[in-house]
């Protein structure tokens, strides 16, 4: 049987732990973003951020699409700032990718002309440009893109949010289209029914604690 100060200290470590679970999903954040084509809902990529600091960008994008290749990759981010290619692994990569970095990449026509601040492309330096069979072909990931830059404050979803995925020969060797994520908002949150549980079994030792404490004020 509980002693009361058991009692009263199991109540405090599970109010901690309580606490400690909810500030870990609040802050906790996803590292996989699901791109899907303005046009197509066929082209789709996933886009991995393995590292963010706050100089450094780190990842990846993997072509989930039937068809077509990752020709591009574009970042029109918040404010402003100088990005330069810290390094690409590995530095031969395989298939067809053949990607260069690019800090005159242009622009989107497919969102209202937004201006890119750096991009990975495989045609020149321009990221409306891409070059089949160059890029990421269905199946394939890319190498691990590194960017230097000022990334202070950012979040990994807003990181996603300013990406812009150009895919290219979607069909028969023809068509293109220029993808965003569909889940910036992130996909890590407190699971509700754990969090009902905790409280309820809380609340109830509470109740405990305190039908013991008035019964030995009797």
């Amino acid at each position: 049987m509980f002693t009361h100060l058991n009692l009263r200290q199991l109540v405090i470590a599970l109010a901690s732990f309580l606490i400690l679970g909810v500030g870990s999903a609040m802050t906790a954040r996803a590292d996989s973003f699901t791109i899907v084509g303005n046009t197509n809902p066929t082209a789709t990529a996933t886009l991995n951020i393995v590292t963010l600091s706050n100089s450094q960008l780190c990842f990846t994008i993997t072509n989930t699409s039937a068809t077509g290749v990752v020709g591009a990759v574009g970042f029109a981010l918040p404010g402003t700032g100088t990005y330069t290619l810290q390094s690409i692994t590995p530095s031969n990569q395989p298939g067809n990718q053949n990607f260069s970095f690019s800090t005159n990449p242009g622009n989107v026509p497919q969102f209202n002309g937004v201006t890119l601040d750096f991009a990975m492309v495989t045609h020149a330096d321009n990221f409306a440009g891409s070059n089949p069979p160059k890029g990421v072909k269905p199946g394939e990931t890319s190498a691990l893109f590194c960017i230097n830059g000022d990334f202070t404050g950012l979040t990994q979803q807003q990181i996603a949010a300013a990406v812009f995925v150009r895919f290219q020969a979607l069909a028969t060797g023809e068509g293109s289209d220029v993808g965003r994520c569909t889940n910036c908002g992130g996909n890590q949150v407190p699971e509700p029914a754990t969090m009902l549980l905790l409280g309820t079994g809380l609340a109830g030792l509470a109740a405990k604690v305190r039908s013991r404490r008035n019964a030995a004020k009797q």
